[in-house]
């Protein structure tokens, strides 16, 4: 479990992406020779081939965090999580200890929400205006290592990707931020296909590791997907085809493993727990970010590249100035 605490200093934490985003730097990783070399994402398409089929999850982030102030000044930092009712959430809170029900909260352009109740982690808030004019105040949820969370009007653009649809995330599928539209469109040209399906990311995805005792690890909570028939059907050809099936992102990774490719339909909420020791039966390789110590995402890494190629990834990649987390570089593990 040692690596799964390395150290990561800060100054490798990307405040912002590159821009374009596509000329973010790209360590491939090959699994079978052990090998590791470098490119940019704007070079992808040299690694994949006319069979492959590349998965994105289209899910889009909700603007969904709040900063105000108790009526004693104290500062209080809100993350909308589940709607419970119209204009009541479910929120995860800092600190969370004193929003005891009854306290009031105040927030910019006459938001005020009131405590209802408190669970082990969340809290309930009811809020005075609307769930539209609650999201228009709202700030892009990007996490509290970029900028302490206070995003901004540059981060509803960089922190959502160029083919997000449908709404319902508090987190991005930041492998994804890399693409733009022009690259999917030279993916396309070369006659690789690409297919969606969508995982909405919830607390699972960044919540650090929970330990139940010194052995044992607390499976992250469940998030909800949805991967369609006909995408099952193309994953199945690809594979007798020869073809490769490629997620981009951990998010889309956890949707394919959970999918079912005997009743060629998944639909539902996921609980799917990918560690060390799990055995992949759909996906052939993947994309994705390098990601905080301590988390689910890393231990799915590690699962599927193994742990003397994960370790020498992101030794090199500290060692050779890459950019870290949401808003950094990425790597392909083939």
């Amino acid at each position: 479990m040692s690596f799964f605490n390395y150290q990561l200093p800060p100054e490798k934490i990307a405040q912002r992406p590159v821009y374009p985003y596509d000329q973010a730097r790209l360590l491939v990783v090959e699994r079978s020779a052990k090998q590791l070399s470098e490119s940019t994402f704007a070079n992808i398409a040299q690694y994949l081939n006319s069979n492959d089929l590349l998965i994105f999850n289209n899910t889009a982030v909700r603007p969904s965090r709040l900063f105000g102030k108790l009526d004693t000044g104290g500062h209080v930092e809100l993350l909308l999580v589940k709607s419970s009712q119209p204009s009541s959430w479910w929120c995860l809170a800092r600190p969370l200890k004193k929003l005891v029900a009854g306290k009031i909260i105040n927030f910019d352009l006459g938001l005020q929400g009131k405590v209802v109740s408190q669970s082990e982690q969340q809290v309930l808030i009811k809020f005075n205006l609307s769930d539209l004019q609650i999201k228009e105040i709202a700030l892009m949820p990007i996490p509290p290592y970029i900028r302490r969370g206070h995003g901004d009007s540059q981060d509803l653009i960089d922190y959502q990707t160029c083919f997000a649809e449908i709404e319902g995330s508090i987190a991005a599928p930041t492998a994804s931020l890399h693409f733009t539209t022009n690259l999917i469109a030279e993916i396309k040209a070369k006659k690789i296909a690409i297919e969606y399906l969508t995982l909405h990311v919830g607390t699972a995805s960044f919540l650090p590791l929970q330990f139940s005792d010194q052995d044992s690890i607390t499976p992250p909570g469940s998030e909800e997907f949805l991967v369609s028939e006909d995408l099952i059907k193309k994953i199945i050809a690809t594979k007798e085809n020869g073809g490769r099936v490629i997620a981009v992102g951990t998010t889309a990774v956890r949707a394919l493993e959970s999918s079912n490719l005997e009743i060629n339909n998944y639909a539902g909420d996921t609980k799917l727990f990918i560690q060390p020791g799990y055995k992949f039966k759909v996906i052939d390789a993947m994309v994705t970010n390098f990601h905080q110590p301590s988390t689910t995402h890393l231990m799915l890494v590690q699962a599927f590249i193994g742990i003397d190629l994960i370790t020498a990834s992101y030794q090199y990649a500290l060692n050779n100035d890459f950019r870290f987390l949401s808003y950094g570089d990425g790597m392909i593990c083939l």
